[in-house]
Order: structure tokens, then sequence, then C-alpha cells
């Protein structure tokens, strides 16, 4: 399949292998609904108005290729090099586009709504099965969104430093946790947006609070009055190692500043969720998924982060004094380790004194201005980290 497509991806082309329609100037029309092109190298390829419903192209190589007023109904571009790519008007509803980059990259006038593409008998969309469009943790710095359609178009952790968002419909985004400095966002529908954790200047978040936008918690579920019985049940269901009670899977919920110090949460699913202040003190949090989570000067003094994901989270302030980030072991042989992680996380100034970063997964963790002591970057890889500096921690 592949080398087939590279004899005619260059150029609008007659093929008789099926893989183009007709176009009223005598050319071509690229068809590759549905096709694998997962991996490919498609720089600077002229894709425009090409048909790619459906398409899976995760890892595919695609930069500065144009794809303008292509159709990526339902399409997969996870993780795909779409650096300074032309999305003008491109159809990606329905399609995942997470972990990939598109820095300098052009979708004006972009439709990123919600849309589900149904199974054509033998074959299936490569993207979201329920629909959602989705770029979570993507890189779109200095990216042109402006004009684009954006409904209910999920960015959680994204990097959209520099990003120009004018005159786009956002109403009912997801923006839990991304990067936002700089960003220019003129005229944009914003009814309902979710921002919680959200990295602003401060003069985008006076002009969003003017325009009425709660940029810590707008549209985030309220389960505070039950969480004491979602709790007992979650702890029935440790104990008996899942054979009893019922695990906490919980996203996009409201439970800021509350207390669940010295709770046994491990595996606890508390994703996208607006936590800032929360206390877990002393919590037992092995193996639990608070990823994209704003946990803005959560306590976690003591707790125990052992195999935690915490991919994306705002911990900007939190404190992690004595925390442990130890490695699971999943086999119990010691041949399978966990890490913790915290890639692409934010740690400014977080105190972490006595804790050890030791095997944690620091993959663009922002480490500025954290609070440290002897123990807690003995062993650690910072290469992989951004920020850091040595800095003397408050006696």
């Amino acid at each position: 399949m592949n080398a087939t497509f590279g004899r005619f991806a260059t150029r609008w082309c007659g093929t008789s292998n099926g893989c183009c329609a007709t176009r009223p100037d005598g050319g071509r029309r690229a068809n590759l609904s549905f096709y694998d092109l997962g991996g490919l190298g498609l720089n600077r390829v002229n894709l425009s108005g090409a048909k790619m419903t459906g398409a899976s192209l995760a890892r595919a190589r695609m930069v500065g290729t144009v794809l303008s007023k292509a159709d990526l109904y339902g399409a997969d571009l996870s993780k795909a090099d779409l650096t300074g790519a032309q999305l003008q008007g491109a159809d990606l509803r329905g399609a995942r586009v997470d972990g990939a980059k598109l820095q300098n990259a052009n979708l004006q006038g972009a439709d990123l709504r919600r849309g589900m593409v149904l199974d054509a008998g033998e074959f299936r969309a490569a993207g979201n099965s329920d629909g959602t469009t989705t770029f979570v943790g993507c890189s779109l710095t200095q990216a042109v969104l402006t004009d684009c359609r954006m409904a209910q178009c999920d960015f959680s952790g994204s990097d959209l430093t520099g990003t120009d968002l004018s005159g786009s419909d956002l109403s009912g985004a997801i923006l839990i946790g991304a990067d936002l400095t700089g960003a220019t966002m003129r005229k944009a529908t914003l009814d309902g947006v979710l921002m919680c954790g959200a990295r602003l200047h401060e003069e985008l978040r006076v002009a969003l609070e003017r325009h009425g936008v709660d940029v810590d918690g707008t549209g985030l579920t309220t389960t505070a009055a039950r969480m004491t019985d979602l709790i007992a049940e979650h702890q029935i269901w440790v104990e008996k190692l899942g054979k009893g009670g019922e695990r906490i899977q919980l996203q996009r919920i409201d439970l800021r500043g509350y207390n669940f110090a010295n709770q046994l949460l491990c595996g606890a699913v508390m994703r996208f969720s607006g936590l800032r202040g929360a206390d877990f003190s002393g919590a037992k949090l092995m193996m639990a998924d608070l990823s994209y989570s704003d946990l803005r000067d959560a306590d976690f003094t003591s707790a125990d982060l052992s195999g935690c994901n915490l991919e994306g989270a705002n911990l900007a302030g939190a404190k992690l004094w004595r925390a442990k980030f130890r490695k699971v072991d999943l086999s119990g042989d010691g041949s399978r380790l966990w890490p913790t992680s915290f890639a692409k996380a934010r740690l400014t100034g977080a105190d972490l004194r006595d804790a050890s970063l030791a095997g944690v997964v620091l993959r663009g963790t922002d480490l500025t201005a954290i609070k440290t002591s002897f123990a807690t970057l003995k062993g650690a890889d910072l290469s992989a980290a951004r920020g850091w500096q040595p800095c003397e921690a408050p006696a």
C-alpha cells in the first residue's frame, strides 16, 4: 500500500489502483479513505482536497504538507509530525490528533467539531469512535487557528503558546491544562469553554473573566457531595483486588480544595479535573491517574505517588515534600517496572524537598524554581526536563 501511494501522492495523477477520483480538470483527486498510512513519509506533499476519511496517519511525517480543504473526517493523526502543514479549510471532525506536532501549522477555517463516521462494511474509521475531535497533548506553538469551528474540541494539555485563535467558535471546547501563553483570542466564542489549570498571561485571564469565563472551573461537574461514598467503595475495590466495591473513574470533576488526606486511592482515575488546593497529604495514590488535572497548590506531603500518572498536570506551587515516586513492580520479579510520570507537567515553584525524582519520567516537565534538597535530583535524568535551575529552598 505505502509503495503504491508513494508513486502518486506527490501529484494529481491517473492510476488504475482505485485510489483517485476524477477531477473536473482531467486530473484525479486522491481518495485514501480508510487506508493505513501510519508512519509514512509525506513531507511537503500536495494533498489539497484529498479524501482521507477514516484513514490512519498515525506517526506520519507530514512536515510542510499541503492538506488544505482535505477530508480528514474520522482520521487518526496521532503523533504525526505536521510542522508547518497547510490545513486551511480541512475537515477534521471526529479526528484523533493527540500528541501531534503542529508548530506553525495553518488551520484557518478548519472544522474541528464533533463528527462520527459509521462503519462502512469491512472499513472502520481510525479516529475517535465516539465522534469527538481530540488534540490532547499537541504542540501547536505559533499555529494559526483563526475562524475555526472548534465546538467541544479537546485541547487538554496542549501547548498553544503564541497561537492565534481569533474569530473561532470555542463553545464547550476543552483547554484543561493547556498553555495559552501569548495566545490571541480576539472575537472568539467562548461559551462553556473548559480552561481549569490553563496557563495564561494575566492580561488574557482578566479579559476572559471580564467576559464571564471562569478559567478555573467552568463546566466541571461537582461531585463533592457524594465523594465520601465513592471513596468508601473504591477502598473496598482496592482491598478486594477489584472483586468487590467500585473503582473511582471520574473525568472533568470540580473538587477544588477537597480533603483526600490519608485516603486509600490506589488506581483511582480523576483525569482532566479541577483539584486546585486539594489535600492529598499522606494519601496512597499508587498507579492513580491524575493526568491533565489542575493541581495547583495541592498538598501531597508524604503522599505515595509511586507509578502515578501526572502527565500534563499543572502542579504549580504544589507541596510534594517527602512524597514517594518509586517505580511499581507489576510482575513481582522486577522485570516490569512502572514509573511515576510527570511528562509535560508543570511543577513551577513546587516543593520537592526530601523527595527523589530518580527514575521519574520528566520528558518536557517544567521544573522552573522548584524547591529541592540534596535527595531530590540525585540520580534523576534532567536531560528531557526544562526550566530547572538550582535555587535555594527556604529554611
